[in-house]
Order: structure tokens, then C-alpha cells, then sequence
């Protein structure tokens, strides 16, 4: 395995430079997330080309292009055509990068948001429309030589495992994979004993259809209608089984990502020891990074 964070890089491509991956580095991290707040078709290929020399210059991989408001069900074909249209650009940069995958959201019906909650996300016409999106997309990602990983939430179509699997394999692209992000599938009834469920999610899932992790956490709030929330990983509210997320991932071909993500620049040092400390304890490692192999 191998570990990665997300929220070192600036904002803006432009404003990528070699200090900035430095700091990746120097904090023990040997992969980064490229989140920058640019529309990819506004980021040139020479640009995108020079991140990627960057930062492998610093000997940090560019693990994911997060596309993240993204949304392939919206009955209107114009917005779902711009979301195609976003994905060629973005799978552009990622190759030119050096990045082997682009994050994607599924979308949401909810006006206020593409991850909000609305009762069509779940409806047969919503996950039709979604699969045939999702094929052209992967057409695109295939062209591009890139996985195009999808983020998943209980609020959206693919609002579990299962529901994943059948989209994916309705789909058959080797290129399409879910980025699993486990505390995004929490649900009242797992959060407190969560690491079984997190064993299902890579099960049911299996090898080929996982491009990498997300880690971050998940507390209950104090609230009379049920409310979960989102935590760092390692905070003292923080429930989530990392054990399990490891084991799945070190199950997997290769040396997958686990890239922390939520939270603040204070709060890295702490989750990447936390989790530093449950891979030594499992007799497992992560590869490289100034700490070296655990």
C-alpha cells in the first residue's frame, strides 16, 4: 500500500509549484490528490505536463484528478453532455499529468447540490440514465489510457456496494472502478460496528473494480433524528475501523492509495501516524515516504 493526502496543493494549478509538492514530501507522504479549483479544459496540456515533472521531481505521485461535482443523471441530455464534455478535459490533464485516475461524482436530482439527497436518486429511470452516461465516459477514459473512478454516497444512485457492482458490471469497462470511500456508505446500522460492513463493501466490490482509497472518519451527533457527520481520521470521535479499510486494501493487486482527505494541514501529521500505527499492528506497510516502510 501506499499513502497519500489531499489539501497540501494550492488552489489553482497555476500555483502548483516545487515548494508545494516539497511540503507532500516532507511530510511523509509519497502521493497527492490534484483538487485544483480550475475547470480542466482551462488547464493546458504544457501546464498539466509540468505539474507532472514537478512532481516527479519531488518523488511525489499524482494519485487522482478529482472531478467531484460531476453528475451523470440529470434527465436534461444538454448537462449531462457538459459533464462528458468535463470528463474528456479531465482525462486530458490526468494523462498529460501523469495521473492514472480521474475521481468522478454521480450527481444528484437535489437542485442544491449534486450530493444532496432527492427520491429519484434511487428510481430504475435515474440508474438507467446513469449507465449510459457512465458508458460514454468510460469510452472517453479508455481513449485516454485512464481509470475513471467513481465516488460514491448513500445519497446518490450507487448508494451501496451492491447497487456499485450492478452499475459497473452494466457498464463492463475495465477502466471504470469505484474510488471507495467507506465513511460515505455509513449508514445508522453499521456506523457503530462498521468494520464487517467495510469487509462487504471490498467483497462484494472484489479486486477489479476498486482504483484506491479515501481515508477520513465518522462520528454520530447528539441530535434526536439520526445525524452522522464526517471527523479526521484518527480523532477522538472518530469511529471508523481503519483495521478493516487496511486489510481490504492490502488484499487488493498492487500497492493501492489510501489518500487522507478532510482536513486540515495541523490535523495530517496526527492521521497519518494513526493509521501508521494500525498498519504496524497488522503486520502490514505502506511503501516509501520519509517514515519509510512501517
Amino acid at each position: 500500500m501506499k499513502l497519500g493526502v489531499t489539501g497540501l496543493l494550492p488552489g489553482a494549478a497555476a500555483e502548483v509549484d516545487a515548494a508545494a509538492v516539497r511540503r507532500v514530501a516532507a511530510m511523509g507522504f509519497i502521493g497527492t490528490a490534484l483538487n485544483v479549483g480550475d475547470p480542466p479544459g482551462e488547464i493546458s496540456t504544457e501546464r498539466a505536463r509540468e505539474i507532472g515533472r514537478i512532481c516527479a521531481g519531488e518523488g511525489v505521485e499524482v494519485v487522482e484528478y478529482g472531478q467531484f461535482q460531476t453528475t451523470f443523471v440529470a434527465p436534461d441530455e444538454t448537462i449531462r453532455s457538459a459533464t462528458l464534455a468535463t470528463v474528456r478535459e479531465a482525462c486530458r490533464v490526468a494523462r498529460a499529468v501523469g495521473c492514472p485516475a480521474v475521481i468522478v461524482g454521480i450527481g444528484s436530482h437535489n437542485p442544491a447540490d449534486e450530493w444532496f439527497p432527492h427520491p429519484e436518486n434511487y428510481s430504475q429511470a435515474t440508474r438507467e440514465r446513469l449507465i449510459g452516461a457512465l458508458s460514454e465516459a468510460a469510452r472517453i477514459a479508455e481513449g485516454e489510457g485512464v481509470v475513471l473512478a467513481l465516488e460514491c454516497h448513500v445519497t446518490t444512485s450507487l448508494r451501496n456496494a451492491a447497487t456499485a457492482r450492478e452499475v459497473l458490471d452494466a457498464v463492463g469497462s475495465r477502466v471504470l472502478k469505484v474510488h471507495l470511500d467507506p465513511v460515505n456508505w455509513m449508514t445508522f446500522e453499521t456506523v457503530y460496528d462498521n468494520g464487517p460492513a467495510i469487509a462487504v463493501m471490498f467483497a462484494t466490490l472484489g479486486a477489479g473494480r476498486i482504483s484506491g482509497a479515501h481515508s477520513k472518519g465518522v462520528r454520530v451527533e447528539n441530535e434526536l433524528i439520526v445525524h452522522l457527520n464526517e471527523t479526521h481520521t484518527g480523532a477522538d470521535d472518530d469511529l471508523i475501523d481503519h483495521a478493516s479499510v487496511l486489510r481490504g486494501l492490502a488484499g487488493l493487486p498492487g500497492e493501492p492509495f489510501l489518500v487522507i482527505e478532510h482536513l486540515t494541514v495541523d490535523q495530517m501529521p496526527g492521521a497519518r501516524l494513526h493509521l501508521l500505527e494500525i498498519a504496524g499492528q497488522l503486520g502490514l506497510s505502506f511503501a516509501g515516504g520519509s517514515g519509510g516502510r512501517v
